[in-house]
């Protein structure tokens, strides 16, 4: 997708979140591969990435063009659903009993 395209892409989803499936459509494999790389299970990757799109979704009012595709937002917020998914797993494995 062309950055002019994908600008006019972003455009219609802030105010038509329908127009966000293209967006959906386009970046899910590259994200959920990205993150099946640094999860290493596919259940747990699937969830991160659908909290990763929810979240964009929720959030795109605050997005902001900078020339730069809205990829690099979708990796951001991936890698902090992960880093999440990390530290709440240490949390957890810190509570089981001895």
């Amino acid at each position: 997708m062309e950055k002019s395209e994908e600008k006019q892409l972003i455009k219609r989803a802030k105010k038509d979140p329908q127009a966000f499936g293209a967006i959906f459509e386009e970046y899910y494999e590259p994200i959920f591969g990205y993150v099946l790389k640094r999860t290493g299970h596919v259940h747990s990757a699937q969830d991160i990435v659908s909290e990763t799109f929810f979240k964009a979704l929720d959030r795109l009012w605050q997005f902001k063009w900078q020339n730069v595709s809205i990829s690099s937002w979708l990796y951001r917020i991936a890698t902090n659903e992960v880093n999440q998914y990390y530290r709440k797993r240490t949390k957890d494995v810190l509570k089981l009993p001895c």
